[in-house]
């Protein structure tokens, strides 16, 4: 019997030791970045980080950026993914691993056939343009154009396009063409981006001993052909001939 509980005991306390590896990171990009089915390249991208060390872990899409910033500072969340450099000055809890996980392509785009050519901002001048309201990137970056409209949502920018009411759009890249394909609209990417951020993986400094882990990790993702080949399983159908960046 005293055998019998003490082998209860360690499995008990086994299940509990694994139940308190298992990481929570938020973020605050959608499909095709994460999804409830945890399918997306940053929700697979992550998965097999906490594998290489030995952990389990989910990515959770939320798209309150300062509560997410909170929740990860105060330790509630285990950490972020997907956010730009330089949050640790403001935030001193949270570790960044200093792999980038991807690059945001912020990008304009038009219909398939349009007489459009942007390569920089100030390309845009003589042409409507349109964006969502509040992307601060733009915001501070486009210059006056012709005519300047700003939209709720991603829907919305894109039936801008389908309407003809506006002849460039802005936008990040896998993100826009994921929801053009949803809605059946054959868009135009033009190259090369406006800008292009490096994105970071943040750690709540609980977790310190994990940076270096997963920044080898994913280093050795990159080198063996995995990181490819998950871009382009998960993005390429948007844009195969686009290669996406890492």
């Amino acid at each position: 019997m005293v055998r019998f509980l003490l082998v209860c005991l360690l499995v008990v306390a086994a299940g509990m030791a694994q139940a308190a590896e298992r990481l929570t990171l938020s973020s605050g990009m959608r499909e095709p970045w994460t999804n409830a089915e945890q399918t997306g390249f940053t929700n697979q991208l992550l998965a097999e980080l906490f594998r290489s060390a030995g952990l389990d872990g989910q990515v959770l899409f939320n798209p309150a950026a300062a509560r997410a910033l909170a929740l990860a500072n105060d330790g509630t969340d285990d950490g972020l993914a997907a956010r730009i450099a330089g949050l640790e000055i403001e935030y001193p809890n949270l570790i960044r691993v200093p792999e980038p996980i991807f690059f945001n392509d912020f990008v304009a785009a038009s219909a398939i056939d349009a007489p459009v050519a942007i390569r920089a901002w100030g390309d845009l001048g003589t042409f409507s343009v349109a964006y969502i309201l509040g992307w601060q990137i733009f915001d501070h970056n486009v210059p006056k154009v012709r005519e300047l409209t700003q939209t709720k949502d991603s829907a919305q920018l894109l039936n801008l396009v389908r309407a003809g009411r506006a002849e460039v759009i802005l936008h990040e890249r896998w993100q826009v063409l994921w929801h053009a394909r949803q809605l059946g609209i054959a868009l135009r990417i033009h190259e090369p981006p406006l800008v292009s951020v490096p994105m970071y993986l943040y750690l709540h400094k609980r977790h310190a001993g994990l940076v270096g882990k997963f920044d080898q990790a994913l280093k050795a993702m990159k080198a063996d052909g995995r990181y490819a080949r998950l871009s382009e399983r998960v993005l390429g159908p948007l844009a195969p001939t686009v290669s996406p960046r890492k």
